[in-house]
């Protein structure tokens, strides 16, 4: 006692020391648990034989998304913008698939297709040009570039109208500071400016935009308040309601591209009228399904052994074909609705507004995903399970590195974390956190307001899938695959 009473400060820093501790031990021990709401929602863990069963099942019966496309538009022509992207590529494969000819399909983007499943066939035969959607002459010579008069793309069978969907993003989820807003905005905002202003000169009657789930998504007060059980946030529904409402304070969005694309939600429904109808796709809190911009399937086939702190957390995902499926939707709700009016001006219920869209399960946790990984891929792949806690903490030690970095590049700038390492970020840390979406306004029928959407596959069916870019890909060349284009930068089609 007479030592403590002697060293006052000394006993202050033990004590604050012991709370600090004890905090972030009850901190951890949150963050390793699943609330019981989740899990009422979320119930059924996937065995490893249900995992073989599904794997058996779909390799005798393939994942087949065909039957599931709207009809084809022999009259239409598409622009995708970012169409060498996980969505727009599966977007340009879908219209192909349903019949639109190569010669009615333009890809633009700021790199040609680096995707296998793009690289011969029709979709070889995909005219690709080149732009940087944050140069607005680029993104009009793009638009203005003459359509080839060919079979399947002939002016004397009718009228062409035009669909653009635009899919070009620019995916930062590490960054929330206010001073990199912009880098972000030029290419979300200020591109998707662009692209509704090259979309209207070019003639486009319909464009349908992708967003993100995580745009509703505010960040997670982990210091918040001692004696809450759960970090405040700990738990969001996703879904569209934040969109009837006004934007958010900056500090109110998990990070800079939350509310990029929130702002960019704004522009292409705000231009929604009689002769230019828009509408935007919300994907749930992860795509998977493809070999490029797949940060699950991709990451788990590339990575081999990789670490991890939120195997219990509950996420809704949705395959990049579900994607697909609803901005198709979309584009036929936009175009049929009313066409027999003469006036033109009764809109459809969803024309200017987002919608959700998922896979037609409650939401898995990581565990799940990461089961199937180890279950079924034919390169060795293993989860290494960290703590969450100290793992956060090394995240805001990292962010102010970064910020440090930034601010007086010429004496500190070599305290700026590169490559993977800075991703871990407290951004990273909200939009890895319980987030079960729903997709019911999506799947209203259209008369209702809605889309008339419906998931076709589960998340454990897509994973399972030795197609469509499954984890369960027993063919050594799609690995292969997939490493080269991680090596590419993660910054243009979505």
């Amino acid at each position: 006692m007479e030592w403590l009473q002697a060293h006052p400060f000394a006993t202050a820093a033990a004590a604050v020391f012991t709370l600090a501790v004890l905090y972030f031990w009850k901190l951890n021990l949150a963050l390793t648990t699943t609330p019981p709401e989740v899990l009422a929602l979320s119930p059924h863990r996937w065995t490893k034989q249900e995992i073989r069963a599904t794997y058996e099942r779909l390799e005798r019966a393939p994942l087949r998304w065909t039957a599931h496309l709207p009809p084809a538009r022999p009259n239409r022509r598409y622009v995708v913008v970012g169409g060498s992207g996980g969505v727009g590529g599966q977007l340009i494969l879908h219209l192909l698939e349903r019949g639109q000819s190569p010669e009615s399909i333009r890809n633009v983007d700021f790199r040609a297709p680096a995707r296998p499943d793009m690289r011969d066939g029709p979709a070889s035969r995909v005219d690709f040009v080149q732009a940087d959607i944050t140069d607005a002459a680029s993104v009009d010579a793009a638009f203005a570039k003459p359509w080839p008069t060919t079979a399947g793309n002939d002016e004397a069978k009718g009228p062409m109208g035009l669909t653009v969907f635009h899919t070009a993003a620019m995916i930062v989820p590490h960054e929330r500071c206010e001073a990199t807003y912009d880098r972000v905005a030029r290419v979300n905002v200020g591109g998707t400016r662009h692209v509704l202003d090259a979309a209207r000169k070019a003639g486009a009657s319909v464009l349908v935009a992708t967003s993100s789930a995580s745009t509703a998504l505010r960040p997670v007060g982990y210091l918040s308040n001692w004696f809450r059980r759960w970090p405040r946030h700990y738990v969001q529904v996703l879904d569209e309601a934040d969109f009837d409402q006004p934007l958010r304070p900056h500090g109110e969005y998990f990070g800079n591209y939350a509310r990029a694309k929130a702002t960019a939600e704004r522009l292409v429904c705000g231009a929604n009228g009689p002769d230019f109808r828009t509408g935007v796709i919300r994907p749930a809190n992860g795509i998977y399904g493809t070999s490029v911009g797949d940060q699950l399937v991709g990451l788990c086939l590339r990575s081999g052994s990789f670490p991890s702190w939120i195997p219990n957390i509950c996420q809704n995902l949705v395959h990049a074909s579900h994607v697909s499926i609803g901005h198709l939707l979309f584009e036929a709700a936009l175009l049929d609705h009313n066409q027999d009016d003469n006036d033109g001006d009764n809109l459809p219920g969803c024309a200017g507004r987002p919608f959700v869209i998922t896979d037609p399960n409650p939401p898995p946790t990581f565990r799940d995903i990461y089961d199937v990984c180890e279950t079924l891929a034919k390169t060795p792949c293993k989860v290494q399970v960290l703590p969450p806690a100290p793992m956060l903490l090394i995240a805001f030690a990292i962010e102010v590195c970064d910020m440090l970095g930034r601010q007086l590049p010429s004496l500190l700038g070599w305290l700026r974390p590169q490559g993977q390492i800075a991703m871990l970020q407290p951004a990273t840390f909200s939009v890895s956190t319980h987030t079960p979406a729903t997709d019911a306004a999506a799947q209203r029928p259209v008369a209702a307001g809605g889309l008339g959407y419906r998931g076709v596959y589960t998340t454990l069916e897509g994973p399972a899938s030795s197609s469509n870019g499954g984890l369960g890909d027993k063919v050594e060349t799609m690995v292969k695959d997939v490493r080269n284009v991680a090596t590419m930068p993660n910054a243009v089609g979505a």
